[in-house]
């Protein structure tokens, strides 16, 4: 993903970011503000190095299916 693609999609990322990574606070959010340097320098600092390319990739892919260019990629379901 690009930083403009990022910016772009920062408020669709927002929640399932969040709901996904539960490490990352709202404080985190409002740095990152649609920053992929920030983004990457917090989840960093909250998971350390080796979950960077996890992370990265769900973004990625979250991406992907919303613009309609990965179909293989279903959101995972809600565990209420």
């Amino acid at each position: 993903m690009t930083q403009e693609q990022f910016r772009a999609f920062w408020l669709q990322l927002k929640a399932p970011l969040k709901a996904n990574w539960d490490k990352i606070t709202e404080s985190d959010l409002d740095e990152i503000q649609g920053s992929l340097v920030k983004f990457g320098d917090v989840l960093q600092k909250r998971y350390g190095e080796g979950h960077k390319d996890e992370v990265s990739l769900w973004a990625d892919r979250r991406h992907a299916y919303w613009s309609g260019n990965y179909i293989g990629y279903k959101d995972p379901k809600p565990t209420v």
